[in-house]
């Protein structure tokens, strides 16, 4: 007993192992919480996006097959929503999928398809094609998001009227522009380049992006000074010998080292706590990510930790999918890194896909009154205002400084 009050009453505890288990919910739960199964429920993310007490969001799985003996279930009691376990349960709110999802662009094309929301942010992939897929070196945990055999390019207006449509229903806080793979020398920021500028012409809000490292450190300083308020340069994987195994396209084309030196340049351009990269947890030892989060986190670089599920197109699905008694110790390890090192913990935020380094004080029991302030700060409108117009003052400075050297 517990083990499960330390699971269900702690929202760092709690999100990690809905990702994990997933939740069950009946025909009876579905109506009365007015969820709408043909929105898009399918997928990596697309589970039930859930907030948890403490504006915890969450992405969690019920419709796979693997969720129906979790032990936990969604209910819902005079018109909110439970979830329960053992007999205890605890108040959340439900997030229905935005009703922009049901609209298309003037091309024809569900916005749907085109942008996805994952708690406060849309992740749009202007193009979908990875030529890694073509030399059969893509990364092997790759469901197959890229694919350059049957890749599609979204216009800068296809994907400004999406953007457009999810800010008018408050969705589009951060806008999440990602890339595949290409043999270009600048990464692919030279693609993104008009949607970034496109984006930040007409919204006030936040663009990350996530790309390949570039060659050379001069389109580093060309994604900031275009616009990009953080940058993510994803290694996946710290162990040298795992990384070879599993990105070998990564490896092979662009380097590990390559990986370092990008975020390395990159955490001294951009504003701290801006710049990220993924360590996936369950595909390497436990270890092995933590000395990953120890070397990132001395260059300044934010590490942000998925959890691996396998699924059925992916070539790595021997893989077991760890406990969260065995992943616990490296969220706790991922907050007192970062805290040590001094990394603004709120750019990083209300992502329901992925725990974020504040929600991983959870794991540590540090709850101060002076970081939860701060956290609500950021949350505001008011902080998200303040932020954006201190990142845009401090872009002015630096491309005019990189402009004069």
């Amino acid at each position: 007993m517990k083990k499960t009050k330390t699971y269900l009453h702690n929202p760092g505890y709690l999100k990690i192992d809905l990702m994990l288990c997933g939740i069950r919910l009946n025909e009876n739960a579905v109506k009365s919480l007015g969820i709408d199964l043909s929105t898009g429920y399918t997928g990596i993310t697309g589970g039930l996006d859930i907030i948890l007490p403490y504006k915890t969001w969450v992405n969690a799985p019920f419709l796979e097959d693997f969720a129906k003996n979790s032990p936990y279930e969604l209910i819902q009691k005079d018109g909110k929503a439970f979830i329960k376990r053992e007999g205890e349960s605890v108040k959340v709110k439900i997030i229905p999928k935005p009703d922009f999802y049901k609209l298309k662009t003037t091309t024809g094309i569900p916005l749907s398809k085109i942008g996805n929301m994952h708690g406060s942010y849309v992740a749009i992939t202007p193009d979908t094609r990875c030529e890694f897929f073509n030399m059969n070196i893509e990364c092997r945990y790759c469901a197959g998001n890229f694919n350059s055999k049957g890749g599609v390019v979204y216009s800068v207006e296809e994907v400004l009227e999406t953007v457009e449509a999810a800010y008018k229903e408050g969705k589009a806080e951060i806008v999440y522009l990602s890339i595949g793979f290409s043999e270009t020398p600048d990464g692919g920021i030279e693609f993104l380049k008009p949607y970034i500028k496109a984006i930040k012409k007409h919204f006030n809000t936040i663009v990350a992006v996530e790309a390949l490292p570039p060659k050379e450190n001069k389109f580093i300083d060309e994604t900031y000074a275009v616009g990009a308020d953080s940058v993510l340069y994803n290694m996946e994987i710290f162990d040298e010998k795992l990384f070879k195994e599993i990105c070998p396209g990564r490896d092979e084309l662009i380097g590990r080292n390559r990986y370092i030196n990008a975020l390395k340049y990159a955490a001294k351009v951009f504003p701290n706590g801006t710049v990220a990269s993924n360590l996936i947890v369950g595909l390497e030892p436990a270890e092995s990510t933590m000395r990953g989060i120890d070397f990132l986190t001395d260059l300044g670089v934010v590490p942000i930790l998925p959890i691996y599920r396998p699924v059925s197109s992916v070539k790595l699905l021997s893989y077991k999918i760890p406990s969260l008694d065995e992943i616990a110790p490296v969220y706790k390890h991922l907050y007192h890194a970062v805290k040590k090192n001094r990394i603004n913990m709120n750019w990083v935020r209300d992502i329901s896909v992925i725990t974020t380094p504040i929600e991983a004080m959870f794991f540590t029991g540090d709850m101060s009154r002076f970081k939860t302030m701060m956290h609500k700060f950021y949350k505001s409108k008011l902080g998200l205002k303040t932020v954006w117009g201190l990142s845009t003052l401090r872009r002015k400075l630096r491309v005019r400084e990189v402009g004069e050297g």
